[in-house]
């Protein structure tokens, strides 16, 4: 395996995703990945520079004979989303990602995220930058921070830096699409208070536990119905209330609002002499589920077992499960103008309950504001009704789908001249960072373009290593065409 990792960072791209790798990166952790692409931009004698946000610009000048044409802005974001499989041990501030190549594909063996998700963006952009045996118009390389939590960095960054007028975002995940929108989103803060009680004598301790699903992004994959773990346990709760009289102690589901859940859990109580029934009842439980879900199901596992947790208190589950039953989640509504495309969605990504109530983190995204705004009104109302206050924040806005680019119509034409096919155009339910430019940098022409990678946000990410020499070719394809 670690002749096939040496033989492969021969070629740049790998290379520089290689280091990228082996630099902690997630969200808020980006001083050092910062500093890196710094470096790496001043060692090729480019004029670069890093702002308050950790962006780091660049400049590089056009190639022989392209002095005149006009410049492009390469982008992507250097900070990942940190999720690792249950049991692995891995510290995303200094551990680096481990890689394990089967056949045309790269990941870590489903231990964490990769973070193919933006690296391998950013990889491209590095091994261009270096690379002066290429035709080019002047390039902007612009490297973005928190794109994965706020989407601060690119709000952030000061677009009357930019000469140019094109912008090439290099965050997408399919080789045969050409993006050209998405959605805008916020997050939600929804908290309940709740009042413990004292547990009965001859109650025990429980530990419940929705393991297993596949879990994925919060925009890529929502339509794919892999299941959420928070609403799982939500529903395995409720069956069994039904079955015996219960109290709540702990709710622990998801970690990370921008990906779908992929396990949770809950200490609970109930009667000793109800153990038995509860178990069976979970067993129904999971083989309903199991059919509902017979693709991103087969691992589930829904599991009750002795608490080594003892408190005297704990917390009716009717209100909990209350919220959790009635909060909106997944596709709230599908676009009318591209067929299969989420146009409004909400993602149940993180809840616990604790001494000082229920928690819940959501994210909402929308094509359009007022939906958007409409699925928080419901949230908030629902908060009003049961007693607890409801937050947004972190909000960001879409890049709307521009009728006519010259962008686009270049992009599809170097496409179909190199693979004799013509790329899909859409617009994705994801946020990507343009839209951010597009605030403050009128009159901007931008596409989303990448590699093959699936289940990104979670640690099945994988990345096809022929796609990325496909998007190298393509990118050199474009910017030569462009005069």
């Amino acid at each position: 395996m670690k002749e096939e990792i040496r033989e492969l960072t021969k070629e740049r791209v790998f290379y520089h995703f290689r280091e990228i790798c082996n630099i902690p990166h997630g969200s808020g952790n980006e001083q050092a990945i910062s500093d890196y692409l710094l470096r790496f931009a001043k060692d090729l004698h480019l004029d670069a520079k890093q702002d308050a946000s950790l962006n780091v610009f660049v400049k590089k000048p056009a190639s022989p004979g392209y002095e005149n044409a006009p410049a492009v802005c390469l982008q992507a974001h250097m900070d990942m989303v940190c999720e690792k499989a249950e049991g692995v041990v891995h510290d995303f501030t200094k551990d680096p990602i481990e890689w394990v190549i089967e056949g045309d594909f790269l990941s870590t063996g489903g231990k964490t995220t990769l973070g193919a998700d933006n690296g391998i963006g950013v990889a491209l952009i590095m091994a261009l930058l270096e690379d002066d045996t290429l035709s080019h118009p002047p390039l902007e390389a612009l490297f973005t921070t928190m794109e994965e939590e706020d989407l601060s960095g690119a709000e952030h960054f000061d677009t009357s830096e930019m000469n140019a007028n094109i912008l090439i975002n290099l965050d997408h995940v399919r080789d045969d699409e050409i993006l050209c929108g998405s959605c805008g989103g916020m997050q939600v803060d929804f908290h309940l208070p709740t009042a413990a009680r004292p547990v009965p004598a001859g109650w025990q301790a429980l530990t419940l536990r929705v393991a297993g699903l596949k879990g994925g992004h919060s925009g890529e994959d929502i339509h794919r119905g892999r299941g959420n773990a928070n609403i799982l346990l939500a529903r395995a709760l409720t069956a069994l209330e039904k079955e015996s009289p219960i109290l709540l102690h702990s709710i622990k589901g998801g970690s990370f609002r921008l990906a779908i859940p992929r396990d949770a859990s809950a200490v609970l109580f109930a009667d000793k002499k109800d153990v038995e029934a509860l178990t069976r009842c979970l067993s129904l439980f999971e083989e309903t589920v199991r059919n509902e879900l017979p693709d991103s199901g087969e691992s589930l596992s829904v599991s009750l077992s002795s608490s080594e947790e003892a408190p005297s208190q704990g917390i009716s589950p009717a209100p909990v499960l209350s919220v959790l039953t009635l909060i909106p989640d997944g596709i709230y509504q599908m676009s009318e103008v591209f067929e299969g495309v989420v146009d409004t969605s909400d993602n149940l990504g993180e809840v616990y309950l604790d001494e000082n109530g229920l928690h819940l983190v959501l994210e909402i995204r929308s094509a359009r504001e007022s939906l958007r705004t409409y699925l928080f009104e419901r949230m908030e109302r629902l908060a009003v009704l049961l007693g607890g206050t409801c937050t947004f924040s972190n909000a960001y806005p879409s890049w709307d789908y521009r009728k006519d680019s010259p962008l686009r119509s270049l992009c599809g034409s170097v496409y179909q001249k190199l693979f004799q096919t013509l790329p899909a155009f859409l617009v994705v339910h994801a946020g990507l960072e343009v839209g951010c430019f597009f605030e403050t940098k009128k009159g901007l022409d931008a596409v989303s373009l990448g590699p093959n990678m699936r289940d990104f946000h979670s640690p099945s990410e994988t990345l096809e290593i022929s796609s990325v020499r496909k998007e190298y070719t393509y990118l050199c394809a474009v910017l030569s065409a462009i005069r």
